[in-house]
């Protein structure tokens, strides 16, 4: 069984709502990444916190009621982000049409690029080294996957997907194990819960599945912070791997 925090639900006729003490860090959260999205501009990162955050919340609670709330709000505020600022429409547009008229031919270059890369790659890919990665704007950061598929082909990225997935399971592993330290359970799930939302984001985002959003693949993309972050994040699930384990054996 997870860890779960006390949980209580009111209603306003059939509907069921969060009580106020998960509703509150909800609407507080949601209005965080409202500021970065407004503030910065930054889809990538205000999207990567709030799915973090709303993933969270549902294991603290165990209820659907919590997750479909968060999952309304951010619907909303992705709408209203849409109709609102032009980088949020100019993003979902070179998604949904990135070869059309929809998007500038500028904006959409590097969409269109990954997507060929891709491609080029096959089964096997072109080979290490024997890729043109330079095709591709801001490739050693963003669109590091495409320059992967285009190298290493399907079989290589399919291996990278699968060490990213094992990564989050035994992270997951990680946290069922230290159910009696809610503290060490919900870090262990929060930090797999990172590591896979943002490469799900950036792979489906090369993939043309999600819009892009400009945030890294952990532990590849390049870049100080980035890598910083991954390996930290991964040196903390070894760490709280080992003091599940010890607590088990005691």
């Amino acid at each position: 069984h997870w860890v779960t925090l006390r949980y209580d639900v009111f209603r306003i006729g059939r509907v069921r709502l969060p009580s106020l003490g998960f509703l509150a860090p909800m609407l507080l959260m949601w209005g965080v990444c409202v500021v970065i999205l407004v503030w910065q501009r930054d889809l990538g990162t205000a999207t990567l916190f709030f799915v973090i955050f709303m993933l969270m919340l549902y294991l603290a609670s165990g209820q659907w009621v919590v997750l479909a709330s968060a999952a309304i709000l951010f619907i909303g505020a992705m709408v209203v982000a849409y109709e609102t600022f032009a980088v949020v429409a100019l993003r979902v547009n070179i998604w949904l049409d990135p070869f059309g008229g929809n998007a500038p031919d500028n904006e959409s270059f590097q969409l269109v690029q990954s997507l060929i890369a891709v491609a080029s790659g096959g089964v096997i890919g072109e080979g290490i080294g024997q890729g043109v990665p330079t095709f591709i704007p801001v490739v050693h950061s963003d669109l590091v996957f495409a320059a992967l598929a285009e190298e290493w082909g399907l079989v290589g990225v399919v291996g990278l997907v699968i060490t990213v997935l094992v990564i989050v399971l035994r992270g997951l592993r990680v946290a069922m194990k230290s159910q009696r330290r809610p503290f060490a359970a919900f870090l262990a799930a929060g930090l797999s819960i990172m590591i896979g939302t943002q490469s799900l984001l950036i792979i489906g985002g090369s993939l043309r599945l999600v819009p892009l959003t400009g945030v890294t693949l952990p532990f590849v993309s390049y870049g100080g912070s980035s890598l910083l972050t991954s390996f930290v994040a991964g040196g903390l699930l070894l760490i709280l791997s080992e003091e599940s384990e010890t607590s088990t054996t005691l």
